[in-house]
């Protein structure tokens, strides 16, 4: 079976050592803290998307050089391979990134783009990196972000609408991701996450996506599960961080079977494997007490590999 991540965030894959060694480097405001670490990650179920966001951005607070970047990404492919990883889409916002530090954004994208091609090349597994549009910004942000990706298009394989779904409806960004498909890069946005199934609804509607990330609330409306199915729009569920933005009540409660029973194209993910204390093995281990059985594990590994945004061999 393929071990397979479709939804991972670079942002949130950067290892607590490198962050507090940059942290130390330039006096952050992370070396303040007693239990500093604390600040990157969560041990359980926190009130909602917000709280969980913050554990990101603390993150990128403290990476201000583009050869901080350039590490992270080399870091990420080298952790993905060693847990096994068949293949990896590693997504990031270089707009945000590059907001933060002064930086310039092509820089940023050169920079993670490098170093994990780099990794990749040393270690595997084979990469794919989505450009992040951030919606919380607005729309024209949004899309001066988008024409930065498209300067650097060879470098990613398709983009993605993130950030707090709530006030920052997916029709803000239609156009965005009528130009995105048009330059030939393939497409994914969060919803069903922080919001319910309407944010999904509206989604497919507006931004017609080949997959939604999460998604995870569809479960609540029996009409859009059964859409979902029939229009082989894919979910990528992540059950141990949908747990921790309060997505979802527990590991044993997640829909993720029902989905699976539905004919939803289900895929397993991390989402922010450091935020979550995660991997995709454990995520595989997580699904089991959730419910799914060998056949739903190798079902959505293999829906995986369709819908990766790269061709993926099947195994001999």
């Amino acid at each position: 079976m393929l071990l397979i991540d479709l939804h991972r965030h670079l942002e949130g894959s950067a290892r607590p050592s490198t962050v507090l060694e940059c942290a130390r480097r330039d006096g952050h405001w992370l070396t303040e803290r007693e239990h500093a670490a604390e600040q990157l990650t969560t041990n359980g179920r926190l009130s909602g998307l917000l709280p969980y966001l913050d554990r990101i951005d603390n993150a990128i607070s403290a990476l201000p050089k583009e050869s901080d970047w350039a590490r992270v990404g080399r870091e990420a492919v080298a952790d993905a391979a060693a847990d096994g990883l068949d293949y990896v889409e590693l997504r990031f916002a270089p707009g945000l990134i590059a907001r933060t530090h002064g930086l310039s954004p092509e820089a940023v994208i050169d920079a993670i783009a490098d170093g994990a091609a780099t990794a990749s090349a040393e270690h595997g597994p084979p990469i794919g990196l989505i450009g992040i549009l951030v919606r919380t910004f607005g729309p024209e942000t949004a899309g001066n972000d988008l024409e930065t990706i498209l300067r650097r298009q060879d470098r990613f394989v398709g983009v993605d609408l993130a950030g707090d779904e709530h006030g920052w409806p997916p029709e803000l960004f239609t156009r965005h991701f009528g130009r995105a498909r048009t330059a030939g890069l393939r497409t994914t946005a969060h919803a069903g996450e922080a919001a319910g199934p309407t944010s999904v609804i509206a989604t497919v509607d507006h931004l017609a996506p080949e997959r939604i990330g999460h998604g995870t609330r569809s479960a609540e409306d029996p009409r859009l599960v059964e859409r979902l199915a029939r229009e082989g729009i894919g979910l990528e569920l992540a059950l141990t961080s949908n747990v921790h933005t309060a997505t979802a009540p527990s590991v044993e409660t997640h829909p993720v079977a029902s989905l699976i029973e539905a004919e939803v194209p289900v895929t397993l993910n991390t989402d922010n494997p450091t935020v979550s204390g995660t991997t995709l093995t454990a995520e595989h281990l997580a699904a089991g007490r959730a419910g799914l059985t060998d056949g739903d594990l190798r079902r959505a590994a293999e829906n995986a590999r369709h819908m990766a945004f790269r061709t993926i061999p099947q195994r001999s």
